[in-house]
């Protein structure tokens, strides 16, 4: 129903608080119309900045991998992770993290985008087929908009056919309008 107050069960969560400092890379774009930079550590992103560099919008971004029967694991604890420079003129990061017992992995090119606010991530999931048709994954993303946990808000929306999940911090109950709210939106594009 358009404009309920929809809430996740047991909300609003955990008090926010911020990630780990250890960081293993810091990424921007090459150009400066880009105003994004991001951090990343065992093998996920861990901070995203815009629109300066001292003003964090995302707090981390990981993946969930499950069979739907015997486990569940999420990237930081059930992952042994690489990362490497896409290339030595490029700003970019590729990434990969292996599930500790060695069943599967996940590849991840990471950059940001030189000509718009965006930070870019090509995510492939690689598994033995018979395992691979029984994996799910889905994105785990923490919103700290505004330099801030509380009041953080998010959903899939679907436009044109394709699925976006969009975080936004706004007034409770207000539509997203995305010129009203601040927000990060993510395309979710799952082959």
């Amino acid at each position: 129903m358009p404009g309920a107050h929809r809430f996740a069960p047991g909300g609003p969560g955990l008090e926010p608080r911020w990630t780990r400092g250890a960081k293993v890379a810091v990424g921007t774009a090459y150009s400066t119309s880009s105003r994004i930079w991001y951090t990343l550590d065992c093998g996920c992103v861990t901070e995203v900045y815009y629109p300066t560099i001292d003003s964090p919008q995302i707090r981390d971004l990981q993946f969930l991998v499950t069979d739907g029967e015997t486990f569940f694991h999420d990237e930081r604890r059930n992952f042994v992770g690489s990362i490497d420079c896409v290339s030595k003129s490029a700003l970019g990061f590729d990434v990969t993290n292996r599930e500790s017992e060695g069943r599967y992995a996940i590849h991840k090119a990471i950059l940001g985008d030189p000509h718009q606010n965006c930070l870019l991530m090509h995510t492939r999931l690689e598994a033995p087929p018979e395992l691979l048709r029984r994996l799910q994954m889905y994105i785990l993303l923490a919103p700290h908009l505004e330099i801030g946990g509380w009041h953080n808000n998010g959903e899939v929306l679907q436009l044109k056919g394709r699925k976006f999940l969009v975080a936004h911090k706004g007034i409770p109950g207000s539509h997203l309008d995305p010129l009203f709210l601040s927000r990060i939106a993510l395309a979710v594009m799952w082959a």
